[in-house]
């Protein structure tokens, strides 16, 4: 099964329980940020501005991942990860640190604690997607997955009739997609399709990797998930600046303030 058969077939079913990711920053504008990001990457937040709350939501359930700044105002990121680790039931938890901290020392700090992964802010969306992906998913995403409702157009210059209806694509990534459709293809077959993203028209080459028909799967709604073999890379840069630009809209970027 390969990466984003999987990766598709998780966000069609839904059948993977939402990921509960806790955040902990004394900034208030950076914890906001991201977590909103997050949220809309499908993840499950629970945000605080202190270790010791975070402590104890973890009493209380045991989260996917925490990312917690390493410098904060009471208990530290560094004995948050301390006392995490050292606790049987949570020491699996990964621990992401995302500090504006650009002491050495802390990092050395938070590696001997066994964080899983250290990060200097501003952080890009998909490197921090591309983190919690590594730390949590057996078979980690490559590429952002972001859910959407977009136009398209399946087939080649016979379709060019337009957009039909009841087809619209509802998950993208730089990688391929998946088509909501009441007449899907059987997996295996290639097929072209002209993707609309704001105002252009994108013209790819994509394989079926599965295909559920009307009843079967997870959600009992017929589509298929797509696998780009042939798209520019102008194109891919396109589809890859729609995301990080639907990932972010409507939100301040925080200052760097190391």
């Amino acid at each position: 099964m390969t990466e984003l058969l999987k990766a598709g077939m998780d966000e069609q079913a839904q059948a993977r329980k939402k990921r509960l990711l806790i955040m902990v920053d004394n900034d208030a504008q950076h914890l906001y940020y991201t977590g909103i990001m997050l949220q809309r990457l499908d993840y499950t937040i629970y945000t605080t501005k202190t270790a010791e709350e975070a402590m104890e939501i973890i009493h209380i359930t045991v989260p996917a991942v925490v990312v917690t700044e390493a410098v904060l105002q009471k208990m530290s990121g560094v004995e948050l990860l301390r006392q995490i680790k050292q606790n049987p039931k949570t020491e699996p938890v990964p621990v992401l640190i995302l500090t504006s901290s650009p002491d050495p020392s802390v990092k050395q700090a938070c590696l001997q604690e066994g964080c899983t992964s250290y990060m200097r802010k501003p952080v890009d969306p998909d490197a921090l997607y591309a983190a919690i992906q590594h730390a949590t998913e057996p078979t980690p995403r490559s590429y952002v997955r972001l859910k959407t409702c977009l136009d398209v157009i399946v087939g080649g210059e016979a379709a060019a009739g337009g957009v039909r209806s009841g087809e619209c694509i509802t998950a993208l990534s730089e990688n391929g997609m998946y088509v909501s459709t009441p007449t899907p293809m059987p997996s295996g077959s290639r097929l072209q399709f002209t993707v609309f993203v704001e105002r252009a028209a994108i013209k790819v080459e994509g394989d079926v990797l599965y295909s559920f028909s009307r009843g079967q799967g997870p959600l009992h709604t017929s589509g298929m998930g797509i696998k780009f073999t042939q798209i520019r890379p102008e194109d891919q840069g396109l589809i890859r600046s729609f995301i990080k630009k639907d990932l972010t809209q409507d939100l301040q970027r925080p200052a760097n303030r190391s």
